[in-house]
């Protein structure tokens, strides 16, 4: 139409005014392509910033994470260490390792059964001697590290694996201390050895040596010397004989208390190690189906479930300030508390008790009640704990038990999926692109018409618009 109205133009001068119409509707559409730009090149960034920053899976972290969520990047491994997020730099530090180690790591893929199958991983929660979803064993190996409250346990990576193995990004480190080498996993932030690794101890400085200051001799005045027999005094000594007794054993009155063999039982490694002579055991009642042995049986919603915990002393000598411990973190996934026979419950799912003396030959026990929730949640399995939410009530002391929940449709269909499906962002930037381009091109050219307009409507009224 422009085109048109400007050949005919010079032969028909009243078309200045059709031309002033069309130079208003120009500018107008001008407007409305520039609006429709600037949303186009607002929806390109957004799906620019979503290939950049891939989104994570949206599943439930699990309680046996180091790190909850695990992490994406060394630089947050590092910050989560510096901010000792559940004693995460604390533990580190028992074995050697420093927060500073972390950020010369490396981001590689780990296989399970590498190393001749001898990676362990360390987690919060107790699995027990065999994984309850592969069924494979776990070796697993508590241990305490000072000022944590609550275990942490060591087990064969591969026990994890539903298939032959399984693949991990890890980032890999070494101890500037020890120079072992570790991986630490980027879905649950979980520490892993090639063996159970022992802990850093710290070489003893030796006592600076004083070095005393030279004595300064002083002249002696001299002193005339005079001849003198000796009077010889003939004196019989007898010899003083020191005759030592050693302490008998308190556990053994046939062996000294020196002894190695002096032990408040075999399992001991010293005199002093009586914790060792502690026998833990557990037991599950369902009172709602009247199961007295609930363990491998399949509870409903709303039934009521009673544990109960028991550490028995088999040694010979007073356990003293024992604090009875237990992970309620599987359980309470699908159950809820009901009474704790005074026990306390801290955040990270721990039960205790108060400290407690235990007479050689005695049992302490305590229960626990629970309620299985209802409806059973149907929160779909988590991908760095597969025994999160995976409709079984685990629980460890001393021996396992498992509690098998029904399964709905919906934890079903969820379960099957274990990564992120792939959306494309890749191919929706291309898109996105090209109709920005396009966008572009017709406001550029609504752009130049209207100034075209403009000039020839100044040419033929003098220089007015």
């Amino acid at each position: 139409m422009f085109e048109k109205i400007l050949a005919n133009l010079p032969y028909n001068p009243t078309l200045i005014q059709d031309l002033g119409f069309y130079a208003r509707r120009i500018r107008h559409e001008e407007s409305l392509r520039r609006l429709g730009l600037l949303f186009i090149v607002l929806a390109f960034f957004v799906q620019f910033f979503a290939v950049i920053s891939p989104p994570q899976p949206s599943l439930a972290a699990s309680t046996n994470d180091m790190i909850n969520g695990g992490f994406s990047s060394i630089n947050e491994l590092v910050a989560d260490c510096n901010s000792n997020i559940k004693d995460y730099a604390t533990i580190l530090k028992y074995y050697g390792i420093s927060c500073g180690n972390l950020a010369y790591g490396k981001t590689v893929s780990l296989i399970s059964t590498s190393y001749n199958k001898r990676l362990f991983s360390m987690g919060w929660n107790p699995q027990g001697s065999v994984n309850v979803v592969t069924k494979k064993p776990t070796d697993e190996q508590p241990v305490n590290i000072p000022t944590i409250s609550s275990p942490l346990y060591w087990r064969y990576l591969w026990s994890w694996d539903s298939y032959k193995y399984s693949t991990y990004q890890a980032v890999k480190i070494q101890s500037s201390v020890t120079g072992r080498f570790y991986y630490i996993l980027y879905a649950c932030g979980n520490l892993v050895s090639i063996g159970v690794p022992s802990p850093y101890i710290a070489p003893k400085h030796p006592k600076p040596t004083i070095t005393k200051k030279p004595t300064v001799p002083v002249s002696k005045p001299q002193i005339k010397k005079t001849t003198v027999k000796p009077t010889v005094v003939t004196t019989t000594t007898t010899p003083i004989i020191s005759v030592f007794r050693s302490t008998p054993c308190a556990y053994n009155s046939s062996i000294s208390a020196n002894s190695p063999y002096c032990k408040p039982c075999e399992q001991s490694l010293n005199s002093t190690d009586t914790i060792a002579c502690i026998k833990y055991s557990k037991t599950a009642s369902d009172i709602t189906q009247g199961y007295t042995n609930a363990n491998d049986k399949t509870a409903q919603a709303g039934d009521k479930i009673v544990y109960t915990l028991s550490a028995y002393n088999s040694g010979k000598a007073n356990v003293d300030k024992f604090i009875m411990q237990d992970d309620l973190s599987y359980v309470l996934d699908y159950a809820n508390i009901v009474s704790t026979d005074n026990g306390t419950i801290n955040s990270n799912n721990i039960i205790s008790w108060p400290a407690t003396n235990i007479a050689p030959g005695d049992t302490l026990t305590h229960t626990i009640t629970v309620t299985v929730k209802n409806p059973i949640p149907q929160t779909p399995t988590s991908t760095s704990d597969p025994e999160y939410f995976d409709h079984i009530m685990t629980n460890v002391y001393g021996n396992t038990i498992n509690i098998y929940l029904p399964k709905g449709p919906v934890a079903t269909l969820a379960s099957t999926t274990t990564s992120l499906p792939n959306t494309g962002p890749g191919n929706s930037l291309i898109i996105a692109g090209v109709i920005a381009l396009i966008a572009g091109y017709f406001f550029a050219r609504s752009r130049l018409l209207s100034k075209e307009t403009t000039i020839v409507i100044q040419d033929n009224n003098g220089g007015v618009i």
